[in-house]
């Protein structure tokens, strides 16, 4: 009677508790989830990337000076003709407006253009009309001047410092031009003993190459500050009659400040 017993209880355990038992099979390997905290949250922002963050567009004015390297069509003229002669050099600076697009290709690499536009100061013309003596040489009249090209440099959060190379044209209303040549020679053969010239004021457009560097400040997201200097380096080709007219070249010191929109 007690061994029927004990056989009994023997099979109950191995009913009640059996089922629960893991298969012993050697290719069963068992799966963990990870904890919640560690798994990855669908619904969290992704933060953005450099180039997601970064403003593509911008679009600013600014005010432009520039310290004009002397383009008295005479002074290369009589070095041509062997005279050592050089009159009253002109340098002067002009004032004028301006204004900008630039494309961010990355945060280092950018492709502008750039228009500015400089108010006459009274031509030789304009002060003759006017019953005025002229004291100084020709001012060229209203300058239009126009830019394209490339900056590259570092840009950070606050702020953007970067070089730049920019050929373009640029457009004078008034510039000097010889009509005529009168040399006086020398009875002995060498340089002549004068040289006159008959000059006029025709609108003329030449090359122009601006090098330099850029300073920005970046006020907010969306605004900036940027500060331009550099050297605007003029090609001065020779006007008709070409055989008189001097081809020559200047540097000029250009800067600009203004306020841009970047998005």
């Amino acid at each position: 009677m007690k061994a029927r017993l004990h056989i009994a209880s023997i099979v109950l355990f191995v009913c009640c508790f059996g089922v629960n038992a893991q298969p012993s099979d050697p290719n069963h390997q068992a799966v963990s989830l990870p904890a919640s905290s560690e798994r990855p949250d669908a619904s969290s922002p992704r933060k953005p990337s450099d180039v997601e963050r970064l403003k593509r567009f911008e679009v600013g004015v600014h005010g432009t000076i520039m310290f004009q390297g002397d383009f008295n069509v005479a002074v290369p003229a009589f070095r041509e003709t062997g005279v050592d002669y050089t009159p009253f050099i002109d340098e002067r600076y002009e004032s004028g407006i301006g204004g900008r697009f630039t494309f961010n290709i990355t945060k280092n690499l950018a492709v502008e253009s750039e228009l500015n536009f400089t108010p006459s100061t009274p031509t030789i013309n304009e002060l003759l009309q006017a019953g005025i003596t002229p004291i100084r040489r020709s001012s060229g009249g209203e300058k239009t001047q126009f830019l394209a090209g490339v900056k590259y440099g570092f840009r950070g959060k606050r702020i953007g410092v970067f070089g730049k190379a920019r050929p373009g044209l640029i457009r004078f209303n008034a510039f000097e031009s010889i009509d005529a040549r009168f040399i006086v020679p020398s009875p002995t053969g060498g340089p002549p003993i004068d040289v006159l010239f008959a000059i006029s004021e025709k609108p003329a457009t030449f090359f122009n190459m601006d090098v330099g560097g850029v300073f920005e400040y970046y006020t907010s997201k969306r605004t900036m500050i940027r500060f331009d200097i550099g050297d605007t380096i003029i090609r001065y080709g020779a006007q008709k009659p070409r055989d008189i007219n001097p081809t020559f070249t200047r540097h000029n010191l250009q800067m600009n400040l203004g306020f841009g929109f970047r998005f």
